[in-house]
């Protein structure tokens, strides 16, 4: 269930990146004008951001499962759910809120910063740096899937959760790149359309969890519910 709500997550996110993230894939130095040549370079480019999520994944998975042995397993789950409807009903500005925090913004700056050497630079392994700063940059998306990493309260599949997670993206993001300018905004806002409701289902996957909504349960609350054969 973990899995299929990170997969959801990032297709739901996958609008916000090609606003955010596309524009920089664009500014990648290409080095050839092949379709499938661009297409293994961006291949390069996303390994080192998925590289990066996964790493962000472990470590968050990690505090979880720290979390979990105190008792809040149930908590985070919950929480992480009303999170997920929460990104989907309402404009909040997460990255606003994270970079308020003391240090972010001299971090950030030093991740533009090499951003910015590692475009102007024509070597393969450039695409791959560049992937890896990438994932570092502010993003409300990659917090709202940090708080499902942190739910699963495990390090290894917090780090498969955001792995998927940026699986997820890569759709939309290649379309945006590989069509360029014909990639119109109709396009774009009918996937726009389907963002919340992502969101929303991720946000039950989550509460199901935490509530262990299962036949068991209706059972317990409405005896009787099932037929009784005679």
């Amino acid at each position: 269930m973990f899995f299929i709500a990170a997969l959801l997550l990032g297709l739901a996110s996958s609008l916000h990146c090609v606003g955010m993230c596309g524009p920089l894939m664009l500014a990648l130095p290409y080095q050839d004008t092949d379709r499938f040549a661009v297409v293994r370079q961006m291949l390069v480019y996303h390994s080192g951001r998925i590289l990066t999520y996964a790493g962000l994944g472990v470590l968050f998975g990690l505090l979880g499962q720290g979390l979990s042995l105190a008792g809040l397993q149930q908590f985070l789950s919950i929480s992480a759910g009303i999170f997920m409807f929460a990104m989907a009903l309402l404009a909040w500005q997460y990255e606003q809120m994270v970079t308020a925090l003391p240090g972010f913004g001299r971090f950030t700056k030093w991740v533009q910063y090499h951003l910015s050497k590692s475009i102007r630079n024509t070597s393969h392994f450039s695409y791959f740096t560049i992937g890896l700063l990438n994932g570092l940059l502010p993003c409300g998306m990659v917090y709202a899937a940090l708080a499902g990493a942190i739910a699963t309260t495990k390090g290894v599949t917090g780090g498969l959760f955001m792995a998927i997670f940026g699986l997820g993206t890569l759709p939309l993001l290649f379309m945006a790149v590989y069509f360029g300018r014909s990639f119109k905004n109709t396009i774009r806002q009918q996937v726009k359309v389907i963002q919340p409701v992502l969101f929303m289902v991720v946000g039950l996957l989550l509460l199901q969890r935490g509530l262990n909504m299962n036949i068991a349960f209706f059972e317990a609350v409405i005896p009787g519910a099932t037929y009784d054969c005679h």
